[in-house]
């Protein structure tokens, strides 16, 4: 081999390996039991923070430090790490200022995130019911203008005790599973009792894929950023901005060899490297894009809310007609007379009711007119079941 040569079958195998731990660093973690939205396994979001990206959703990570600034959405996923009294103190802050909340938790024996989300619970007044064994949620009423989400599949989750400030959204049998509770009549806070529907897993399946974006859809102010908490999963002290974000792991290491690398080519052959060629520019694969046309459609239906209030008032006269043996078929004045003879004032309650939710289907109601709504009609047709006026 001539010595010209050497040199160059050095670079050419200094740079093989390059590349091989610059691909290896780059795969993303297939940790089954990690929560991250790194994770590529089972209870990991990664699915879920890349398919909101490729929707054109802003998506980014909170580590480092608990900054809510530019966040609208927050999804606190199965957290590990407590929540200090100053982390509580910012949740609270940002749901006062319009920001939204989607909280998941699972039971002491799967995590620690019950256990770890304790603090912000308390402050919010939300109590635990128990647990559930697995199975499948059914709406509690009606949430989602398009009618989608019908059954979603939850694994043993946490129940919460039903009652003000909580509104149900999903029920496991009697144990409600999801819900939502409005700050201040200011942000939202979504409660779900299980992983399942937001994780790589539970992603697959429909009906969770049309829950987390109705969720999502509600969110109102800003640009509807949404920001996925890994503060609370351990990622506190590592560098996330400048230099240190390329120094620090796998990455630092490829690209301090790449700099030995150019250093020893030099010393070897006598000669400059000269300009470095570019990279190729790494593409994504994307989505169908018809299923991405679905989505937007869904996103265009979905401000109609006009049709939520429509759904309430037929969920409440099918409700009571199975208590009273009316017919909900019947329009809105005869459905009350038809139900009279249950007590005048019920009567007069339920005519009320049923005008209000009438009127909000014939407007644009807000999203606080129709969650009002909700606890309204839950509380009616509970207060009907149990014979109270």
């Amino acid at each position: 081999m001539s010595r010209t040569a050497r040199p160059a079958l050095v670079l050419l195998a200094a740079i093989a390996v390059l590349v091989a731990v610059t691909v290896v660093s780059t795969l993303p973690a297939r940790t089954e039991g990690d929560p991250s939205s790194r994770s590529a396994g089972r209870l990991g979001t990664l699915a879920l923070y890349t398919w909101f990206d490729r929707l054109g959703v802003p998506v980014h990570r909170i580590s480092g430090n608990f900054d809510l600034h530019g966040t609208d959405v927050l999804v606190s996923y199965d957290p590990q790490d407590s929540y200090s009294s100053a982390d509580v103190d910012a949740v609270m802050q940002h749901l006062r200022s319009g920001g939204d909340l989607i909280l998941v938790v699972t039971p002491g024996e799967q995590s620690e995130s019950l256990a770890a989300a304790e603090p912000l619970l308390q402050r919010l007044g939300v109590e635990q019911s128990g647990t559930t064994a697995p199975g499948f949620a059914s709406p509690a009423q009606p949430f989602d203008a398009g009618d989608l989400v019908h059954r979603v599949r939850f694994g043993e989750g946490v129940g919460f005790l039903e009652g003000a400030p909580l509104v149900p959204l999903l029920r496991e049998k009697s144990t409600v599973v999801a819900a939502v509770l409005q700050v201040e009549n200011s942000g939202r806070v979504y409660l779900l009792g299980d992983t399942r529907p937001l994780s790589n897993l539970g992603l697959r399946e429909a009906d969770a894929r049309w829950l987390v974006l109705s969720l999502r859809e509600r969110a109102r102010m800003g640009s509807g950023s949404v920001g996925f908490d890994e503060f609370h999963h351990g990622e506190r002290s590592a560098a996330t901005a400048g230099a240190g974000v390329i120094f620090n792991g796998p990455v630092g290491v490829a690209t301090g060899l790449a700099f030995a690398v150019a250093l020893l080519f030099l010393g070897l052959s006598g000669r400059r490297l000269g300009r470095p060629a570019s990279g190729a520019t790494v593409t994504s694969v994307p989505s169908a894009s018809s299923y991405v046309a679905a989505l937007g459609q869904l996103f265009a239906r979905s401000r109609q809310r006009g049709a939520i209030a429509a759904r309430y008032a037929d969920e409440l006269k099918r409700r009571i007609a199975e208590l009273t043996g009316a017919d909900a078929h019947r329009d809105d004045a005869a459905f009350v007379t038809q139900v009279g003879g249950a007590g005048e004032t019920r009567a007069a309650a339920l005519n009320a009711l049923l005008a209000r939710a009438r009127a909000l289907a014939a407007a644009q109601p807000s999203e606080s007119a129709l969650l009002h709504l909700a606890h309204d009609v839950d509380r009616f047709e509970r207060g009907w079941a149990d014979g109270a006026t």
